[in-house]
């Protein structure tokens, strides 16, 4: 019976798994988050494991406390946009605000969105060294790494940036673009983080959402005034506390899109050249 009981002993004293310990003390395993990060990981394995963060950032996402504002008139966006609490901030203006989230390109098609983050960098990679290779009679070999990233987001290759503009006023034309029938919004945000890109050569190992400013390579970057902003996980639909959002319903795109273009904002001056003649032209 001794050796018996003494066995028992051993058995309650051997580590129990991680679920048990959980269960026992939940409180002092939340606060540890490193060590529940590292056993979650180790229980469900690098693909799962990441799917799961990614489910919980995306609902956790929805109740950011992003202040929304409804504009009411032209000269209703114009105060917005200039009040000194808007100062510093860049702007993106999105069609539909229903459908049209704050997601980088890579991350709203589904061939790329549902893969875990390390297969979705590497396809990535693959689709940017393929465009490096096949545009030698187009640009120049000298391209950094960030250039060719740029580049290829001007041609519409699905990457990791995502348009933004100093100007609100570029950023309300692509908002009242589409059908009256969908509401559009310029979204307001301060980035705290700037890209020194001579430091950060590599942009796949940047670790936080960064904004950062192109080289001038082709005159659309300078009509829109652009900035970028890169996203390490190009899945996640960006949301912050200091985000505001300009909403524009869509009964009033006409009347916007007639006081943009009294102010030379139309697709000749945003989209420099023969192409932005010709629309501009159809109206």
């Amino acid at each position: 019976m001794a050796h018996s009981g003494g066995a028992a002993n051993a058995t309650n004293h051997q580590p129990q798994n991680f679920s048990q310990k959980a269960r026992r003390r939940p409180r002092r395993y939340i606060n540890q988050r490193g060590r529940l990060t590292f056993h979650l990981a180790q229980f469900l394995g690098p693909a799962q494991f990441d799917n799961l963060r990614l489910v919980a950032a995306r609902s956790l996402g929805k109740f950011a406390s992003m202040k929304t504002i409804t504009v009411t008139c032209f000269d209703d966006f114009i105060k917005e946009t200039t009040s000194p609490r808007v100062g510093g901030r860049i702007f993106r203006g999105v069609s539909d605000l229903d459908a049209h989230k704050l997601v980088p390109p890579i991350g709203r098609k589904p061939r790329w969105s549902g893969l875990p983050l390390n297969k979705l960098a590497s396809s990535e990679r693959g689709m940017l060294k393929r465009f490096k290779q096949e545009s030698a009679l187009y640009a120049s070999s000298q391209l950094s790494d960030w250039e060719w990233m740029v580049l290829a987001r001007h041609h519409e290759l699905p990457g990791r940036l995502l348009d933004w503009s100093k100007n609100p006023l570029i950023a309300l034309y692509f908002a009242v673009q589409g059908g009256n029938e969908k509401a559009g919004a310029v979204y307001a945000e301060k980035f705290t983080r700037t890209l020194q890109i001579a430091k950060e050569t590599d942009p796949f190992r940047v670790t936080k959402v960064s904004k950062l400013n192109p080289v001038h390579s082709h005159p659309q970057i300078s009509a829109q005034a652009l900035v970028l902003t890169i996203h390490p996980d190009p899945r996640m639909v960006y949301q912050s506390k200091s985000l505001l959002c300009l909403r524009v319903s869509g009964k009033l795109k006409r009347d916007f899109k007639q006081a943009l273009r009294r102010l030379e904002i139309h697709p000749a001056t945003i989209y420099p050249g023969l192409d932005g003649v010709a629309e501009n032209i159809i109206g």
